[in-house]
């Protein structure tokens, strides 16, 4: 093989053996370098900084994935209905979650360490999404209870502010038709995904 520098500097020769890779069952030929996966360990600081920072990312990550979480239902229909192969970063469901962490457990592919590790990382995005979702200002989810708590302080406190009373509390239930258009949503998208992750799961190739 002969590589031409842009730098107007001599051509240089490599001799290349090609080496095939399995993937998938067919054989491909390759040539350059590839990522390998290791486990490295750390000292407890150490450890501890790389924590908080995964965990920034997976935050960081979950409010991506609400921000594109309505623009990704369209996709997971067709998915779903006309046999299109999911996306490894579409929604997935608890069925879906449950698959997706057997395959890492049960993987020959990584090593004990590597299967316990990518296990917690799953649990863990899991929960963070979840958390965050749960904090949506939107009822039937806790962050509508306290986006209605904290509209009740704030009216209160500028009500303070003017000598008045406090004002009577929100009432919940004329917010009942919002709760419930939003819990059929859910409800909808709770099925959709159980159907999805059972006729066409995701696959991680671990």
């Amino acid at each position: 093989m002969q590589g031409v520098n842009p730098q107007g500097a001599p051509d240089l020769e490599i001799a290349v053996t090609p080496q095939g890779r399995v993937f998938e069952g067919k054989t491909y030929g390759f040539v350059g370098i590839i990522n390998q996966m290791a486990t490295v360990r750390s000292n407890p600081l150490e450890a501890f900084s790389q924590a908080t920072t995964t965990t920034g990312k997976f935050i960081s990550a979950s409010v991506k994935s609400l921000i594109s979480l309505p623009s990704k239902v369209p996709a997971l229909w067709s998915q779903t209905v006309g046999g299109k192969p999911r996306d490894p970063e579409g929604l997935v469901g608890v069925v879906g979650v449950a698959r997706v962490s057997g395959q890492a457990v049960g993987s020959n592919n990584l090593s004990t360490s590597e299967r316990i590790a990518t296990f917690l990382m799953i649990i863990a995005s899991l929960n963070i999404f979840v958390g965050l979702f749960n904090l949506l200002p939107i009822l039937p989810l806790d962050g509508g209870h306290m986006a209605v708590a904290i509209a009740d302080e704030v009216r209160a406190f500028f009500a303070r502010l003017r000598g008045r009373g406090r004002p009577a509390a929100i009432d919940v239930s004329v917010l009942t038709p919002i709760t419930m258009v939003v819990f059929i949503l859910l409800a909808g998208l709770t099925v959709v995904l159980l159907f999805a992750d059972i006729v066409n799961p995701v696959n991680l190739n671990l």
